[in-house]
C-alpha cells in the first residue's frame, strides 16, 4: 500500500504541472490537474475527470488478471507502478480511439507476464512497461497511432514475443530504446503501417535473429539492433557501443533481488553506476556468458531499411511480397444483380466474414458472417465492378471467435447475362 499511496501522490504533483514535450516517434498527452472528485470502482480502479476524461490514477484492487473498464479514457503516470499483485492486463475493444496508457503507467510492476490490448489506441507511454521482469507477451490487436514511448518496455527480461499484426494496423512508430535489454525476445512482428524506429530500439536483445522491417518504415538514429557478448570477467558483460567494445558489470545493492548496472568508463578507469536496475542476477552469473548472433533483416528493395542493413554491415533478405495466404480457389459468378463467391474451406475456421468495398466512404463494410466457404452477394447494379474481402475467424484458447487473415481483394462486374470470372486480385485496400 505504501507504494500505491506514493504512486497516486506522484501522480497528483507530477500530471499538476506537466509540461507537453515531443519525443521522435511519440508525443506525451498534455494533461492538467487532478480534480478532488476521485472515484474508486467495486474492482479497485480509481478514477479521475481530467480535462473531462476518466482516467485511471490508482488502483487498490485484488491483483490478478486485471481488465480495464470500457468505460475509461485512459491510464494514467504511475497509476499501477510497483504493483506486485498485477499478473495480467487486458485492454478490452470497447475503450475510446483516443485511449492511452501514459508514463511509467506499470512501471516496475514485476509480476505482470502478459499484456493484451484488444483496441485501436492512441499511445503507449515512455517507460510505461519497465521493469516488469516477468512480462513475456504483448499483443496489439489494433492500432497505436501516435506509436510506443521511448523506453516502454525496457528491461522486460523474460519478455519473449511482440505482436502488432493485426490485418491492416497501424503502428505510428517506435521511439528510442523501446525493447531495449530484453533478453529473451525472440519474435518481433511488425504491421505494415509501421512509422519510425528510433535508435537503441532493439539493443541488447541477444535472441532476436530476425526481423521483418515493413516497406515504408524509417530507421532513424544508430545502433537499433545493437550486439551484446560474453564478458571473460566475472560478474559484468560487454557490448558494442558506438566506438568499441565497452566493459559493464552488475554488482548487489544490499537489497534482496536489486542489482545495479555500472558501466566502465576509460577517463575514470573504474566501474561507475548507470543509472539502470535489474531484478533478475542469474541474466549476469559469471559462469553463464550471454551472446548474440548478428541478426538478419528482412526489407524491401530501394527501402530505407535495406539503407541502413547496408550502411551498418546487417544481413539482409528481401521480401518478395509472396507470402503464402490460407485463401485459395477464390472464384465468382456474376449475373445482373448478384455476385456469388467461392473459395477454398481454410483449416479450422468458424465463420467467414464478407466485405464489400463502399464507394461513399471509400472503405470495406461488412456484407455478411458465413459459415460454409460461398456467398452470395445480392441486390447489385447491372454492369458494375464490385470489390470484396474475406476475413477467416477462429476459436482461441478460451474458445472466443477471432478475426484471422484477411484476404486480397477479389472483384466482380455484374452483366445483363451470368458470367464466371477467375479471381481478380490486387492491392486494394
Amino acid at each position: 500500500m505504501k507504494h500505491k499511496a506514493i504512486a497516486r501522490y506522484l501522480t497528483a504533483a507530477v500530471l499538476a504541472a506537466a509540461v507537453l514535450t515531443v519525443i521522435p516517434g511519440y508525443m506525451s498527452e498534455p494533461f492538467i490537474a487532478i480534480t478532488a472528485s476521485a472515484e474508486t470502482t467495486a474492482d479497485g480502479f480509481v478514477i479521475d475527470d481530467i480535462g473531462g476524461k476518466r482516467i485511471i490514477t490508482g488502483y487498490t484492487g485484488a491483483g490478478g488478471a486485471v481488465k480495464i473498464p470500457a468505460e475509461a479514457d485512459g491510464i494514467g503516470q504511475f497509476a499501477f507502478s510497483a504493483n506486485g499483485s498485477v499478473t495480467s492486463l487486458s485492454v478490452p475493444s470497447g475503450v475510446p480511439k483516443d485511449f492511452y496508457i501514459d508514463d511509467n503507467a506499470f512501471y516496475d510492476c514485476v509480476n505482470l507476464k502478459t499484456v493484451s490490448v484488444n483496441a485501436n489506441i492512441a499511445s503507449v507511454g515512455k517507460s510505461a512497461f519497465h521493469g516488469c521482469v516477468s512480462l513475456e507477451s504483448v499483443t496489439f490487436k489494433g492500432n497505436v497511432t501516435t506509436g510506443i514511448g521511448s523506453r516502454a518496455f525496457a528491461n522486460c527480461h523474460k519478455l519473449k514475443t511482440v505482436d502488432f499484426t493485426k490485418s491492416n494496423a497501424k503502428l505510428g512508430g517506435l521511439s528510442g530504446a523501446s525493447f531495449e535489454n530484453n533478453f529473451e525476445l525472440s519474435e518481433v512482428n511488425l504491421p505494415e503501417r509501421t512509422g519510425a524506429v528510433y535508435g537503441y530500439n532493439f539493443n541488447n536483445c541477444p535472441k532476436l535473429e530476425s526481423l521483418r522491417i515493413p516497406e515504408s518504415t524509417k530507421i532513424v538514429g544508430s545502433e537499433v539492433f545493437g550486439y551484446m557478448y560474453g564478458c571473460s570477467k566475472k560478474g559484468c558483460y560487454s557490448t558494442m557501443d558506438g566506438g568499441g567494445l565497452t566493459e559493464r558489470s552488475v554488482k548487489a545493492d544490499g537489497t534482496k533481488s536489486l542489482y545495479v548496472l555500472e558501466l566502465y568508463t576509460a577517463d575514470s578507469a573504474k566501474f561507475q553506476k548507470n543509472g539502470g536496475a535489474f531484478y533478475d542476477s542469474t541474466l549476469f552469473s559469471g559462469d553463464k556468458k550471454i551472446t548474440q548472433k548478428p541478426i538478419t533483416l528482412t526489407v524491401t528493395e530501394g527501402s530505407d531499411a535495406e539503407r541502413y542493413a547496408i550502411e551498418n554491415d546487417i544481413a539482409v533478405k528481401y521480401d518478395t511480397g509472396e507470402s503464402e495466404s490460407v485463401f485459395s480457389g477464390f472464384k465468382t459468378t456474376a449475373t445482373s444483380s448478384s455476385v456469388t463467391l467461392t473459395w477454398d474451406a481454410v483449416e479450422g475456421a468458424e465463420l467467414y466474414k464478407v466485405y464489400m468495398y463502399n464507394n461513399e466512404t471509400g472503405k470495406f463494410t461488412k456484407y455478411k458472417d458465413v459459415k460454409n466457404p460461398k456467398c452470395r452477394v445480392s441486390g447489385l447494379e447491372a454492369n458494375t465492378k464490385y470489390r470484396f474481402k474475406i476475413v477467416v475467424c477462429t476459436k482461441d484458447a478460451e474458445g472466443k471467435i477471432v478475426m484471422g487473415e484477411t484476404s486480397k481483394a477479389v472483384s466482380a462486374s455484374t452483366s445483363d447475362k451470368k458470367s464466371v470470372s477467375d479471381m481478380k486480385s490486387g492491392t486494394d485496400k
